[in-house]
């Protein structure tokens, strides 16, 4: 079944000095495991990404650096990180940051796929390409894919919306889905009910789970989408 989960509510710990998380998705999702991560001022998170698994983090509020190097993540920004690598993440400002991480696969994870291979990518939504697609009246910032870092076990980019923008009720067979509210208020039909979602809330959506959007108020909405894995069919109706 699909889940809306508010981030406000969920149940962080302080996994460091400083460092706050709580899980985004449920044990329904195998190939995807989401969290949030909440770094206070001046903290630092250090960890490493499991083999066989891709790392994809969002700065969703806040700017963090990667130590060791001169990447930023400004707010709204996407990290790609290959299997293997370690990152340490600092924030260097005076108000928190809050980042959307995600392991494709997870660890223990019964499918082997191509995962990036290309160290670390950073891209932020200001100054990546923009690509329209109008016969769906709608427009995409690809960050993991074939028009951006390239991996088999996932798909990411960033969707707008118009104000008439409608994706009717689908499902994928072979992918787990998870959206990331960023602007506006999208209406999702979540297990055959309407429900209003906004920035401060993620839905996701176990292989095969039905579900659609639209624009529920206002000109526009944005949304952070993610499919895993990267090959995935889409089923109408």
């Amino acid at each position: 079944m699909g889940h809306v989960v508010p981030f406000a509510g969920l149940p962080y710990r302080e996994s460091a000095y400083g460092v706050k998380r709580a899980p985004i998705t449920g044990g329904e999702m195998k190939e995807m495991g989401a969290e949030v991560i909440r770094l206070a001022p001046r903290a630092a998170l250090t960890e490493s990404v499991p083999r066989g698994s891709d790392r994809y983090l969002f700065t969703l509020t806040g700017e963090v650096t990667l130590a060791g190097s001169s990447v930023a993540m400004v707010e709204e920004s996407f990290a790609t990180i290959q299997e293997g690598a370690a990152l340490t993440l600092e924030n260097p400002n005076g108000v928190e940051a809050t980042l959307i991480s995600v392991l494709a696969p997870p660890p223990g994870g019964s499918v082997s796929r191509a995962g990036f291979a290309g160290g670390l990518v950073v891209a932020s939504r200001a100054t990546t390409p923009v690509h329209d697609v109008p016969a769906e009246k709608k427009r995409r910032i690809y960050f993991v894919g074939k028009h951006a870092a390239r991996s088999e076990r996932a798909h990411a980019m960033i969707v707008l919306y118009v104000r008439d923008t409608v994706t009717s009720l689908h499902m994928h067979p072979d992918a787990e889905s998870m959206f990331v509210l960023l602007s506006g208020k999208t209406r999702f039909t979540v297990d055959g009910e309407d429900v209003v979602v906004e920035r401060g809330q993620a839905t996701y959506f176990p292989m095969g789970d039905r579900h659609g959007l639209r624009v529920a108020e206002g000109d526009g909405v944005s949304f952070l989408e993610f499919h895993v894995h990267a090959a995935y069919t889409t089923v109408r109706g």
